[in-house]
């Protein structure tokens, strides 16, 4: 989708403090070897915040630094990868309440769904609604998480080289801001939705651990033994998702990969940022934000919002450079967004 004439306004994170990653180790939660491959620093870890609450503090100052008042606010769209505080419930709702309240009664609050690809995709969805109606002025997207025991395991619950953090991001879609949205697109591959399903029979209610590394091993050999049909392989299948996805919203864009300054990742750990995402891209890792990353950890779909907040916080980029938010989600879906630098914001560095 080519974006005309829609902007990020607004954008902020809200992260707990950090927990060094050489504790984990030194009492047995995390490999030592996967610490010496992924290069971890640190994980930002949540204490006392619920992710809801974490997206209310970042909300109010992504609408606070837009400019942006919460009666003009057309929608409301929350992404999530993980449980939010309570079940049967929807946390896109708390979030309107507490930050647009009755000046919001005529946008809708919609929990987004697409896993670590969450906040991009709402991104995408944002700026569907607001280009569907001239009269709608702001989108508001958020992002929150918290990977706590013992239902999840942050350090474990996934494979090698995805470490958890807590913490949460948002950004406000609007028609004028400080940094022009290009295009956004999405491609998805279902057929590798089984990866993070495994062989677990659906259950009537919530309540089990994670573990996707079980869930995985599970799933190939469902391939090994014929039950799964799959037409190439697992990671010449993720490869070709993400390299169309970026393909994709850089030609609607009108840019070769060359014309980015900055591509945003998710903060995954150093040997499959290099083996997953930038060499099959042809990427130096230097382009990336793992500078960031590796201090916070993989905080759900809030990736691409707190490392693009840092940058511009960091006074990193520059009016007129391009950067390149890149999400991937387990179902698979890949999401992109490309973005142009107009301004340096009032509240950057």
């Amino acid at each position: 989708m080519r974006c005309d004439g829609l902007f990020l306004t607004g954008l902020s994170h809200h992260l707990p403090p950090p927990t060094s990653v050489t504790e984990a180790v030194a009492d047995g939660r995390y490999d030592p070897d996967d610490l010496a491959a992924d290069e971890y620093a640190s994980i930002t870890v949540a204490t006392d915040e619920a992710p809801p609450e974490m997206a209310v503090a970042a909300a109010r100052r992504a609408l606070r630094r837009a400019g942006a008042p919460p009666s003009e606010v057309a929608l409301l769209l929350h992404a999530s990868t993980w449980f939010q505080g309570v079940d049967y419930w929807p946390a896109a709702s708390y979030v309107h309440h507490e930050v647009l309240g009755d000046d919001g009664r005529h946008a809708p609050a919609f929990d987004v769904q697409q896993m670590c690809a969450g906040a991009i995709g709402a991104i995408e969805l944002a700026a569907s609604y607001l280009a569907a109606d001239a009269s709608r002025r702001w989108a508001l997207v958020t992002s929150a998480d918290r990977f706590g025991g013992p239902g999840f395991d942050r350090w474990r619950a996934d494979v090698s080289g995805l470490v958890y953090g807590d913490g949460a991001a948002a950004a406000v879609v609007g028609r004028e801001g400080f940094a022009r949205l290009l295009s956004v697109s999405t491609v998805v591959d279902t057929t590798l939705e089984g990866m993070y399903r495994g062989d677990e029979p659906f259950a009537t209610m919530p309540g089990r651990t994670v573990d996707v590394r079980s869930r995985r091993a599970a799933f190939a050999a469902s391939l090994a033994d014929g039950a799964r049909r799959l037409v190439g392989g697992v990671n010449e299948r993720i490869d070709r998702g993400l390299t169309e996805a970026v393909d994709r919203t850089l030609d609607e864009a009108g840019l070769k990969l060359g014309d980015v300054g900055r591509v945003v990742f998710p903060s995954v750990g150093l040997r499959v940022l290099r083996t997953r995402y930038a060499e099959p891209l042809g990427l130096d890792v230097a382009r990336t934000t793992w500078d960031w990353g590796r201090r916070t950890g993989h905080v759900g779909a809030a990736d691409q919002l707190t490392g693009l907040t840092h940058l511009v916080e960091s006074g990193l980029l520059e009016p007129g450079e391009r950067v390149l938010l890149v999400g991937i989600g387990a179902g698979f879906a890949w999401s992109c967004a490309a973005l142009e630098i107009t301004r340096v914001p009032a509240w950057g560095a």
